[in-house]
């Protein structure tokens, strides 16, 4: 009995852990998340930080994600970046030896609804990859990205619902 007890206990225990620690597509939070702040009329900063659970891809998709929400509730069919940094810190998790990687993504954006010659259009689920190069050397670009499309990219890729996406739940308990 006392075996069972102990089994039981151990297991709960880390099916907590592990249901508490993943961090996904949310406002800011203990456990990281996304916050933004506007600028101007058509302009918005947008961070998002992750936990240990997060990697620096899935932490630029959910910038992405957030900037594309915004400008889709601005009605903004398009929206452009040309500022964005990321870093990932390293934390100390406790345990001797042990630490934790936590990346954080800032994106500037504006919303806009036409693409000009120069602006290269790309795709909200592989712009990591066009990031972590541009990065690499050291230099900036403007990129425009669908606002419709890059929501349905980054939700298929991450198969969030839409409640996730439009923090519904939190929306129904603002208007109570």
């Amino acid at each position: 009995m006392m075996k069972s007890l102990k089994i039981i206990s151990v297991s709960s225990i880390i099916l907590a852990t592990v249901g508490c620690s993943a961090v996904s597509y949310q406002p800011m939070g203990f456990r990281g998340g996304y916050s933004d702040t506007q600028l101007n009329d058509s302009t918005f900063r947008v961070h998002y930080a992750g936990n240990g659970d997060v990697t620096l891809e899935k932490a630029t998709d959910f910038a992405l994600l957030r900037s594309a929400v915004i400008a889709q509730q601005h009605g903004s069919q398009l929206f452009s970046s040309q500022e964005y940094s990321s870093r990932v810190s390293k934390v100390y998790a406790g345990t001797p030896g042990v630490y934790v990687y936590k990346p954080s993504v800032y994106v500037s954006i504006e919303l806009n609804n036409e693409i000009n010659e120069s602006d290269k259009v790309a795709e909200c689920s592989t712009f990591y990859s066009m990031f972590s190069t541009l990065v690499a050397l050291k230099g900036s670009a403007l990129y425009t990205f669908n606002t419709h499309a890059c929501i349905q990219q980054l939700q298929q890729k991450y198969q969030l619902t839409n409640e996730q996406i439009y923090d519904i739940k939190s929306s129904k308990v603002e208007r109570s």
